[in-house]
């Protein structure tokens, strides 16, 4: 089985259509993009939303009579792309002007024979400072053709945001007017859109259901959360996976961290003292590099908050007490080794009073009391990431690392376990027993494959195994010639890691169209119990070296269930604003 290139995609993309799809929306008629070798319609660059600068997003309420093309990638929102990244997008620019989405449809689909298509709206990862809808790496025509060769036929739409100082500002003033968390309503306000237009497309305004990774996993968190957890109906179903609880990141800044930075800002852009008005007139490239500048080390203070009106308290503390809409259907998950990310952003730990010393700098509001009760919760003689990989493996893993310089001391892996356990692992057990405990319906996985299948290598999130983004490959089906940032290839002309990616995307896909991963059978996956308070469970992802010889199985989600379970004890100390 040949999984397509998002590249191969990209050029396909650009050749000369055999028909030219129309498709009129409130606004006025588009022309899309025929993809004949895929047999899809691709929609591009189609504005949701107007943003001026520091102010919440407004419908894009221009009409227009002729025909406007929508055959090419729009321009992205403000973000530090190498000159090696952006040659491998399809973007136009990047410029302020960037609320548009994409859309890929199945050719001829008949509405009126087969019914409405449901819907995936695709929310991008990237630490709310990087990313956008039309990154060739999260490319969705392999979703959308798999589902249709499965028979459960889906519409994708892939959205942008605003990033980093443009999309969350923070300090007082922007409080006061009103003006925090600016790219979640970004996301909010393309969720209208998709309940407005998204049916001309042929898609399912009613079968909505979100997808998104890392901070695109955080946003649908805080979309469920929004306003109180108020259910205005703009999606009924999410899969949200590596960034899930501590969407408002408040363990370790303040608001005067907030305020701090946007005056170190306002004083490289010459706005000392004159606050947002000023801002607003500033170039938005040396107002980029200000807020890059005065962030370095500390992207969290240009981050989501807690505002009192789209956020109005800590997340976890919100999905513990229920405040979600109850019709939600969740499948959630995390990989095995997300903390392993974090090993090469720390300096080489090798005492417990090091361990101790860096949990008092993440962790500003805990006291030496919680902070002990953590440490002894995550022994240094039980080890660290790579939990993916046998533990008799494990000087080999380190030698590895020391090889490409990297830490690998027994406290340094002791603080990545806590680290991954907080920021991923820890929110998707709490999300998937909060949804549980109110009678909903909830599905967890752990994505516990090594997809690199060579020796450790540095990089963005190397050192590979089950690390940070290393499902990508599976979830968005690279072949060997492609890689998410170079990063975690798929293991080379394995049959059984191409096997396993078929079967997760027929599940995602299943659950998309249903709402019930188990509705497409998928070869060598067991059935996926639903998650339960009594009973909790994750369905593990995991492929082997031999072909076409799969261990996805069933598991009790219970492991390191005292270290995971102090973040929900103790909130006020490690996820809430002070």
């Amino acid at each position: 089985m040949k999984l397509l290139s998002p590249f191969l995609l990209a050029f396909t993309a650009t050749a000369a259509a055999t028909a030219t799809p129309q498709v009129k929306t409130l606004n006025g008629t588009y022309l899309g993009r025929h993809v004949p070798s895929l047999n899809q319609d691709l929609f591009l660059n189609i504005p949701f939303a107007r943003a001026p600068r520091f102010a919440n997003p407004t419908p894009y309420n221009e009409s227009w009579s002729d025909l406007r093309p929508a055959e090419w990638y729009g321009p992205i929102c403000h973000q530090s792309l190498s000159p090696e990244r952006i040659a491998q997008t399809n973007i136009s620019g990047i410029n302020e002007e960037c609320l548009n989405l994409n859309i890929v449809r199945p050719s001829g689909h008949n509405v009126q024979k087969d019914g409405k298509l449901p819907v995936l709206v695709w929310i991008h990862g990237g630490g709310f400072v990087s990313g956008f809808g039309s990154d060739l790496n999260s490319n969705f025509s392999y979703v959308v053709k798999k589902s249709v060769d499965i028979g459960t036929p889906i519409l994708a739409v892939a959205i942008n945001y605003r990033l980093g100082i443009f999309g969350f500002p923070g300090g007082e003033e922007v409080q006061r007017e009103g003006v925090a968390n600016l790219g979640l309503k970004d996301q909010r306000i393309a969720l209208q859109w998709v309940q407005e237009n998204i049916e001309a497309f042929g898609g399912d305004r009613n079968k909505v259901t979100l997808w998104g990774q890392s901070a695109g996993g955080y946003s649908i968190v805080g979309q469920m959360l929004a306003y109180g957890g108020r259910d205005d109906g703009l999606f009924q179903r999410a899969v949200a996976y590596s960034g899930l609880v501590g969407i408002a990141n408040t363990g370790n800044v303040t608001r005067s961290d907030r305020v701090r930075t946007m005056e170190t800002i306002a004083e490289a852009t010459g706005c000392e003292g004159k606050g947002l008005a000023c801002l607003r007139g500033v170039d938005a490239g040396l107002l980029f590099e200000a807020a890059r500048n005065a962030t370095r080390g500390t992207p969290s203070t240009l981050w989501t908050a807690i505002d009192g009106a789209f956020l109005r308290e800590a997340p976890s503390l919100q999905l513990m007490r229920g405040g979600f809409p109850r019709k939600l259907k969740i499948l959630t998950g995390s990989n095995s080794d997300e903390g392993l990310s974090l090993l090469s952003q720390l300096p080489e730990l090798n005492t417990e009073d090091d361990v101790m010393g860096l949990l008092r700098r993440l962790f500003l509001q805990a006291t030496n009391e919680t902070l002990r009760k953590l440490l002894d919760a995550y022994p240094a003689e039980a080890g660290g990431p790579p939990f993916s990989l046998p533990f008799d493996q494990t000087d080999w893993f380190c030698q590895g690392m020391r090889n490409i310089g990297m830490p690998c001391t027994t406290q340094s892996r002791r603080i990545a376990a806590i680290a991954g356990d907080y920021a991923f692992l820890g929110g998707r057990r709490t999300l998937a027993r909060a949804v549980a405990e109110q009678g909903m319906t909830a599905y967890s996985f752990r994505f516990d494959t090594w997809p690199l299948g060579k020796e450790v290598q540095r990089g963005k999130f190397r050192p590979g195994f089950a690390t940070h983004a290393a499902e990508y490959s599976y979830f968005f089906g690279y072949g060997r010639e492609h890689t998410w940032f170079e990063d975690n290839p798929m293991v080379a002309n394995s049959s059984s890691h191409q096997a396993l990616s078929h079967g997760i995307v027929t599940k995602l896909v299943s659950f998309v169209h249903s709402g019930d991963p188990d509705a497409v059978k998928a070869p060598g996956f067991p059935a996926w119990p639903k998650y339960s308070v009594k009973s909790p469970s994750n369905l593990v992802f995991n492929a082997t070296e031999k072909p076409d010889v799969l261990n996805v199985h069933v598991e009790p989600d219970t492991f390191r269930e005292e270290g995971i379970r102090l973040f929900e004890t103790y909130p006020y100390q490690l996820d809430h604003l002070s």
